[in-house]
């Protein structure tokens, strides 16, 4: 049974709590799925989700906010003891700072 007291963008299991209205986004993945998720969780499946991408939801600024968080977050960045040693396993902005 889903956890209604957490959004929709919320991984099973990451432990966080959401922060802020549950429906401040919506994030794509590249099938065209939805989920609705507050700020917090929006960016941590943003930066998972290969191809995903975020739209406005009902909270003004906040898939900007989502997308800048996104690019700094490690995918599935509640597995703490993953070893992170492909680029796939590194956040956008790691990625970037590696290439430079």
């Amino acid at each position: 049974m889903a956890d209604t007291n957490r959004c929709s963008a919320a991984h099973a299991e990451d432990p966080t709590p959401c922060t802020g209205p549950r429906d401040a986004v919506t994030i794509l993945d590249g099938q065209g799925n939805a989920a609705a998720g507050c700020e917090h969780h929006g960016a941590r499946m943003l930066a998972s989700i290969d191809g995903a991408h975020v739209e406005p939801g009902a909270v003004v600024g906040a898939a900007t906010r989502v997308l800048a968080a996104a690019d700094t977050i490690r995918p599935f960045c509640w597995y703490e003891t993953a070893p992170r040693t492909e680029p796939g396993h590194l956040s956008a902005a790691e990625n970037r700072a590696r290439t430079a």
